[in-house]
């Protein structure tokens, strides 16, 4: 069962034990641009399937939006994979210069039919949190990649 609607407690990416980083798309989001990351992604990920490329689509945009919706610029989106415990993760990170704003579960500034996004977010990702710099958050969201065959894992060389 998930948490009471409430400010979410920081959570350290050093936390997830997560090692080789590897960054395979970073860009600025505003909500001009949401539906081409939206088919970039898509690209990107089509080898390990339709259903796990919707759900980072979804989790990005959520993230993203939210930064758009309820936080200062500028807004950054980046996607890495990270070796972790022998299997690989997706990190999906979206970067804003509100600091102070915490996102809440099943509330929202934006009207009283809003504010699922971070359970959508908590429903498909294995873990999420947020860290925080002096001018800056990170909402980040973890998900297991799919198995792949180790020689090709899908994800393209970035160049």
């Amino acid at each position: 069962m998930p948490p009471p609607p409430g400010p979410v407690p920081d959570r350290s990416s050093s936390g997830h034990g997560l090692t080789e980083d590897e960054v395979f798309l970073e860009t600025s989001v505003r909500f001009g641009n949401l539906a081409a990351v939206r088919a970039r992604i898509g690209v990107l990920l089509e080898a390990f399937g339709e259903d796990f490329v919707q759900d980072v689509q979804l989790v990005c945009h959520e993230l993203a939006s939210n930064a758009c919706d309820h936080a200062d610029e500028p807004h950054h989106l980046r996607l890495r994979r990270r070796g972790r415990d022998g299997s690989d993760d997706l990190l999906v990170e979206v970067q804003d210069a509100s600091a102070d704003a915490t996102p809440k579960l099943g509330t929202s500034t934006a009207g009283p039919n809003r504010g699922n996004g971070m359970k959508m977010v908590e429903a498909l990702s294995d873990d999420w949190g947020v860290r925080r710099t002096d001018d800056a958050k990170v909402v980040w969201a973890r998900l297991r990649l799919p198995s792949q065959d180790r020689s090709n894992r899908g994800l393209p060389n970035r160049s």
